[in-house]
């Protein structure tokens, strides 16, 4: 008898143990969390159909019945952001950092990218360099604060050494996106711009090449033909140049000053080279 009760001195506590999690596991939903839930499914589907008095009035109705659901937050920031409300988004998706949302790198990237946009560029920095911090798998992350770098420092009077210091952190920055998606043609062209700002025109050709090689034939984008012939200028490769001012201009560029500039760019290279047509 003795050796049949001992065991149960130890079954006992395991199952009011695992009981206890079961309870946990499956605790009922409360009517708040349904109806929140609700409310924020129709307030998505309201700003995915630009409905935005709508959607913000349900994803407010959301947020106030679950009030630590980071989703219902970054919706309700969405909306607010896209009528203009811009303190009160970045206070929502502060907000949802507080909440749980501290770890969460898509949090950080979002409000990185606000703050970018409102030009609040050593803010947007921070929350950049925790997403990568995060996430260093993604390239999105690499990206965003190379872009920040970039604009800070063009945006800042510095020293030569210090400003140049700040484009060879962008750069690396861009590099290490591109190695997590090298077939990204928006990344490839805002790396090539930011070699150019890093002084090595021939890093910057190579990869404008690489951009267009990834569309058909007369397929890339004027942005590219227009990086493209501001490198080659650069590299005193002026028929080169031409020749994709040329194609640029058989497409009928829109802003015609572009053109104009980029003209005057190659004539001005040829002349101060001493070169003759």
């Amino acid at each position: 008898m003795f050796r049949l009760r001992v065991p149960c001195l130890f079954v006992l506590p395991l199952v009011l143990a695992v009981g206890c999690q079961l309870h946990r596991s499956f605790a009922p939903i409360s009517p708040s969390q349904i109806i929140g839930s609700e409310q924020s499914r129709q307030g998505i589907a309201a700003l995915e159909r630009g409905d935005l008095t709508k959607a913000e009035r349900q994803l407010e109705n959301a947020v106030k019945l679950n009030k630590n659901d980071i989703n219902h937050r970054r919706f309700y920031a969405e909306t607010l952001w896209q009528q203009g409300k811009h303190r009160e988004a970045l206070q929502q998706l502060d907000e949802a950092v507080k909440r749980g949302g501290k770890n969460n790198a898509s949090l950080h990237i979002s409000l990185a990218e606000k703050h970018l946009a409102i030009r609040e560029y050593s803010t947007a920095y921070t929350h950049a360099d925790e997403a990568v911090r995060l996430a260093s798998h993604d390239a999105q992350s690499w990206a965003l604060r190379g872009r920040v770098k970039q604009l800070q420092v063009l945006q800042q009077a510095g020293n030569t050494e210090h400003t140049a210091a700040m484009f060879h952190q962008a750069r690396e920055d861009y590099l290490r996106a591109v190695s997590l998606a090298p077939n990204d043609k928006e990344l490839l062209a805002e790396l090539a711009t930011v070699q150019m700002s890093c002084e090595q025109p021939e890093q910057a050709l190579a990869t404008w090449l690489s951009v267009q090689s990834m569309y058909p034939q007369g397929g890339e984008p004027n942005e590219v033909l227009i990086g493209k012939t501001e490198t080659l200028t650069i590299l005193r490769r002026f028929d080169e140049a031409e020749t994709c001012l040329l194609a640029i201009r058989q497409r009928g560029l829109p802003n015609s000053e572009v053109e104009r500039q980029l003209q005057a760019m190659v004539m001005a290279g040829r002349e101060k080279s001493g070169e003759r047509r």
